[in-house]
């Protein structure tokens, strides 16, 4: 029986800026599961304009050709990084179909665990980069235009988190005292 009273959630909220965030996010990591393989299976490794990993630049550097000449001249090769990262936009597509399940049923209905659980994931996502970038620059290949997009990726993130914070407080001051308890350990909404 669930005595508190029922959870309202408004998209004109903070709390539902942040699941527009947190859905969206999921939605491009969904979409790039899909988008990825079928491109690099129609036009090799190199179908991504050039890039795999962190950039055509970087990739070629790293690789000491483009990823278009390996997907011509080295048909091993290329099948080898085209399934690569077949088994990474599985992992992808895992990922984002948990992402976007605990966003829409319990975040949206105002589960606190769910706001740290998809903040949490999402970052630690990111932050994998830090150590694929630490491998490329052991090999001498700067990685300068990579730090852009992570940091931009990442404030998206602590944004949608923040923004989700806030909500949270503030529908929390709007229930009553009882169902407040309930609220703060991660009651069913």
């Amino acid at each position: 029986m669930n005595a508190q009273p029922p959870f309202t959630f408004r998209w004109r909220s903070l709390l539902g800026v942040s699941v527009a965030l947190f859905l969206a996010w999921g939605a491009l990591n969904a979409f790039m599961a899909v988008f990825v393989p079928v491109s690099l299976h129609r036009n090799g490794a190199g179908a991504l304009g050039g890039a795999l990993v962190l950039g055509a630049e970087e990739d070629a550097a790293l690789l000491g050709r483009p990823l278009t000449v390996i997907a011509q001249d080295d048909p091993k090769l290329n099948a080898f990084l085209v399934s690569f990262m077949d088994n990474l936009s599985a992992l992808l597509m895992a990922y984002a179909i948990v992402h976007l399940g605990v966003v829409w049923f319990a975040l949206r209905r105002g589960q606190a665990w769910a706001l740290w659980f998809v903040g949490a994931t999402a970052l630690v996502s990111i932050l994998y980069s830090v150590p694929v970038m630490l491998t490329y620059a052991r090999f001498a290949v700067p990685v300068g235009n990579s730090l852009l997009g992570i940091a931009i990726s990442s404030m998206i993130v602590l944004v949608a988190t923040a923004l989700g914070w806030f909500g949270l407080r503030r529908a929390q001051r709007q229930r009553p005292a009882a169902a407040r308890t309930i609220f703060l350990i991660g009651g069913n909404d």
